[in-house]
């Protein structure tokens, strides 16, 4: 247990503070499972209200990029959280890089259970879509190539930050899947794609989180939200720049990020 509160204080540190850790600091972790500890100790170390759920790994890049063969999930805290648009920090040192997500709010709970919800419960309590930006960034040495599940999973899956727009309650009838999102940094188009990126439709994502969760005890609250992972790849960034996802009939969402000191 020393090992997971050492490596959890060290990443909370580093999310804090700036600065990376040697990957054999994860050593000591065994599976999956132990990272998700190394999480929960993360949290309450961090001690800040939860606003919900990112998923990330969700698309094919991502996980050839992390070395990993499944999506994952992590906590993201009230003060981690923005609406757009809005000025973010980030460490030079720490392979800042922004995503563009559908994300979701909840209208009732899906507590931990034994038997799997399935797919028409959970879209049933989901109240509204929201464009999102999810601002990533890895406290381990070496970036993101090939960090591997453990690392991933332990890092809070790279969650930095994570920026919403506005709420859309009128969204069943919407081709999610089909629906594109472009990501400009200083009104150059630098990606863009399409939701089917994650997991094939972010409909999808929401049905694995939500059993993923049930299975990990937690569950999902009534107001949180679920951000399902990225559309247009993963961009590096910089301070200076200004990067805006353009969602389309759901509106845009626009970041400024500038050096953390």
């Amino acid at each position: 247990m020393n090992a997971v509160v050492d490596l959890a204080t060290a990443l909370w540190n580093a999310r804090a503070e700036g600065g990376v850790i040697p990957r054999q600091a994860a050593e000591g972790l065994v599976s999956v499972e132990a990272a998700y500890a190394v999480q929960r100790c993360i949290a309450s170390l961090a001690a800040r209200p939860r606003v919900g759920w990112k998923v990330g790994a969700t698309s094919d890049a991502a996980r050839r990029l992390l070395g990993t063969d499944a999506p994952a999930t992590a906590p993201m805290f009230a003060e981690h959280c923005f609406d757009s648009p809005v000025e973010v920090a980030v460490f030079a040192d720490q392979d800042a890089s922004i995503e563009s997500e559908f994300a979701f709010r909840f209208a009732r709970d899906l507590p931990p259970r034994k038997t799997p919800y399935d797919r028409d419960e959970v879209l049933s309590a989901v109240a509204a879509v929201i464009p999102a930006i999810e601002v990533v960034g890895c406290r381990f040495e070496g970036g993101f190539d090939n960090l591997g599940a453990v690392r991933l999973v332990a890092d809070m899956v790279a969650n930095a930050a994570w920026v919403k727009g506005g709420e859309n309650a009128d969204w069943r009838g919407m081709d999610l899947k089909g629906h594109a999102v472009r990501l400009y940094k200083d009104g150059e188009l630098v990606a863009e794609g399409v939701g089917a990126a994650a997991l094939g439709d972010p409909l999808n994502v929401l049905e694995w989180t939500a059993n993923h969760l049930s299975a990990l005890g937690d569950g999902i609250k009534e107001g949180e939200v679920v951000s399902t992972g990225t559309c247009t790849g993963v961009v590096p960034v910089a301070p200076d720049e200004t990067f805006v996802a353009d969602f389309g009939e759901l509106g845009s969402i626009e970041v400024r990020f500038v050096a953390k000191k």
